[in-house]
């Protein structure tokens, strides 16, 4: 069988399986001063095309180095992923990925930044897809601006739109919002949620915050401490738009609270005489 044959083959498995990125028996071994650090721990899960999945867990659980697994960045683990049934070894432009800082070229506009990775397509082409990008991230009135000129939010915008430009049918999301202010931050969540609305692009976030978590998924998987493992999925079934001073939304976010926290506990509070904690909603 060609290999164009066994791709074909393996795309239509996934559909019919309701699966459009798949991640089988992931492992993930460092090399640190002579020793091997495990951070990620036979790790299986699938996402359904055009759904929202947030990742959260503690610091050094290994969720930056799942995504870039997912991405194609680092190909060096144990275990298979796969996108619409075609194995993952290699960035692809299928595949956009959004960092926490924009990383955008200084020397570069804003439209200039955005159009940079489009190649073999026509000037009227490339002028088309920025115009329609610049307007979906709302930043028209701001293509000729550098990025030393732009706000943090509107940096990470720009950013977005440039992952988003060239059509991927995957966004990935490493704390995109995390060095944001919290109102900026959460304007950010809703134009984050607004572009899903209109781009149906499967997005897999990673993040520290669960607010966030909740705003914007599907389903959370909540992570344990190093080596990584998916403790919990939590599906989110809120109504849209959605209110995060809801009953719903605080009972699941305290359900994810407790899960973020059980370790912790588990070592302190004898079995029988556990108490949940308590969140203050401010």
């Amino acid at each position: 069988m060609k290999i164009t044959e066994i791709q074909s083959a393996k795309a239509s498995e996934a559909r019919q399986n309701d699966s459009y990125i798949s991640v089988k028996n992931l492992s993930k071994y460092f090399e640190r001063k002579g020793e091997s650090l495990h951070v990620l721990d036979n790790i299986s899960f699938q996402v359904k095309k055009g759904e929202t999945v947030c990742i959260v867990g503690a610091s050094g659980c290994g969720k930056s180095t799942l995504l870039r697994a997912i991405a194609g960045l680092d190909a060096n683990h144990d275990g298979i992923v796969t996108v619409d049934g075609a194995d993952v070894t290699n960035p692809a432009k299928e595949r956009g990925m959004v960092f926490q800082e924009h990383r955008l070229f200084p020397w570069l506009t804003v439209e200039q930044n955005i159009g940079y990775a489009l190649n073999g397509v026509s000037k009227e082409e490339r002028r088309r897809l920025v115009h329609e990008h610049v307007k979906l991230v709302g930043l028209r009135g701001f293509e000729k601006v550098y990025p030393r000129q732009l706000s943090g939010g509107m940096a990470q915008r720009a950013g977005i739109a440039r992952a988003l430009v060239n059509n991927p049918s995957v966004l990935l999301l490493d704390e995109p919002f995390g060095a944001l202010d919290t109102f900026t931050k959460i304007s950010m969540q809703k134009e984050l949620k607004n572009i899903q609305k209109q781009s149906h692009t499967t997005m897999i976030l990673v993040t520290h915050d669960i607010d966030e978590a909740v705003f914007l998924a599907d389903r959370i998987f909540v992570l344990s401490a190093r080596p990584g493992k998916i403790k919990r999925i939590v599906p989110v079934t809120l109504p849209e738009p959605r209110d995060r001073n809801s009953y719903e939304f605080l009972e699941i976010r305290k359900t994810i609270y407790d899960e973020f926290f059980a370790e912790g506990q588990d070592l302190e509070v004898p079995k029988g005489k556990r108490k949940k904690p308590r969140i203050s909603v401010g």
